[in-house]
């Protein structure tokens, strides 16, 4: 048997010893690495919420945030327009009635052209004696003798002379032109009741329109043509008056 040298077996031993501690150490070695090596994830950072969208501007909005604003003397002005134009309408001729027909409205249209620039615009009086407070009807108790003043005017009576009621005392100064030829005998009629009724406030004379106008529609009476200033009568008149079959026949000889 051959006998091996005890330094091989010593280098055996040692390579032996070498490979039987090597998986422990080994073992023990990578455990530690896996441990501390392992990669630990990333915290993710905290989120930031989105700003909430603009809301967007309505247009009529941004127009009027940057339309100029009326500055304060321009709304001042604005303030008083009213106030202006109400004393300029109060200033203009009032024009007669949409649709209002018949002799007062024809009287009406009459006296503001031909008449109140004497007597006055509400019949106050100016150059020609006054009309209101019952003034007409007391200088002329009846409508005949009225149509026939405006008729025939100052010359119709004579200057200096009384005419209407004697207890009134009016007397004719040349101041009253004579319209018989300027309007139609309607016209005429027309005015003198429209300022018995509107500004005396007679009811009759008011009547008298109202009957008239129903004769004239009708075709009962003709008021065509002119009354002659120089030869009108108020017995002329009162045929015509008449005419209307007022049912008031005593009055329009009396008033």
């Amino acid at each position: 048997m051959t006998e091996i040298p005890e330094h091989l077996l010593k280098r055996s031993r040692q390579a032996r010893g070498t490979t039987a501690d090597e998986p422990t150490e080994k073992a023990d070695d990578t455990t530690p690495a896996a441990t501390s090596g392992a990669v630990q994830p990333a915290a993710e950072p905290a989120s930031t919420p989105e700003p909430a969208p603009a809301v967007p501007v309505a247009p009529y909005n941004a127009a009027a945030s940057s339309r100029k604003k009326i500055p304060w003397w321009a709304a001042s002005a604005l303030v008083l327009l009213p106030i202006w134009a109400i004393t300029y309408v109060g200033t203009l001729e009032r024009p007669p009635e949409a649709g209002s027909s018949g002799l007062l409205a024809d009287g009406d249209h009459v006296y503001s052209a031909r008449c109140a620039s004497c007597h006055g615009a509400s019949g106050e009086g100016g150059a020609g004696p006054a009309m209101t407070d019952g003034e007409v009807t007391a200088t002329f108790p009846t409508p005949a003798e009225h149509i026939v003043w405006v008729a025939s005017g100052s010359a119709g009576v004579g200057l200096g002379s009384p005419y209407g009621d004697e207890a009134v005392g009016r007397v004719a100064v040349g101041g009253m032109p004579g319209f018989g030829t300027a309007l139609t005998t309607e016209e005429l009629i027309g005015v003198v009741l429209y300022e018995r009724a509107h500004f005396s406030g007679s009811e009759f004379d008011e009547g008298l329109a109202e009957a008239m106008d129903e004769a004239i529609h009708s075709g009962q009476l003709d008021l065509e043509g002119h009354l002659d200033p120089e030869t009108v009568t108020v017995d002329e008149v009162l045929d015509l008056l008449r005419s209307a079959e007022f049912g008031q026949d005593d009055q329009l000889a009396t008033g």
